[in-house]
């Protein structure tokens, strides 16, 4: 028995402008199924604001990924680069498309000259996991929510 090739997906990676914003709708409603669009766009439009970046990822004209990040210090890390959620189209997975966005992400940090990069996954997401661990990143800590 052999080990299927995968076959990695050519895509363009950039960071997408204010205006282009509406576009990740799509994703981002299968990637957080409670939340409306009405709600998922008021969010896009005041994170904008701030210092969010989103990027997106492109097969021909079709948006198949995405990533948001931050850019911030903290004192016990100094400057990084927080990804903010990381959206593979599911029909787009296994085919190289999330480490060529990862790596993209990762080039910006080196641009800013950021000491790490993180991120947070849902615990129920063991897939999340599995991509993470297996592009070196760790587990460090827990994310403790209130309401």
């Amino acid at each position: 028995m052999h080990k299927a090739e995968r076959m990695e997906t050519a895509v363009t990676i950039r960071v997408l402008q204010n205006h282009e914003l509406p576009m990740t709708l799509v994703l981002l409603s299968t990637f957080y199924p409670d939340l409306n669009k009405d709600l998922l766009l008021e969010r896009l439009e005041t994170v904008a604001k701030l210092n969010w970046q989103c990027v997106g990822v492109f097969a021909g004209t079709e948006l198949v990924g995405l990533t948001g990040y931050w850019l911030n210090t903290r004192i016990y890390c100094g400057k990084y680069l927080y990804i903010d959620h990381f959206i593979i189209k599911p029909g787009n997975r296994s085919r190289g498309v999330g480490a060529q966005l990862l790596s993209y992400v990762r080039a910006l940090a080196d641009h800013y000259q950021c000491e790490q990069v993180c991120l947070d996954t849902f615990v129920s997401n063991s897939m999340a996991q599995s991509f993470w661990t297996r592009h070196g990143f760790s587990i460090v800590g827990f994310h403790y929510v209130a309401k």
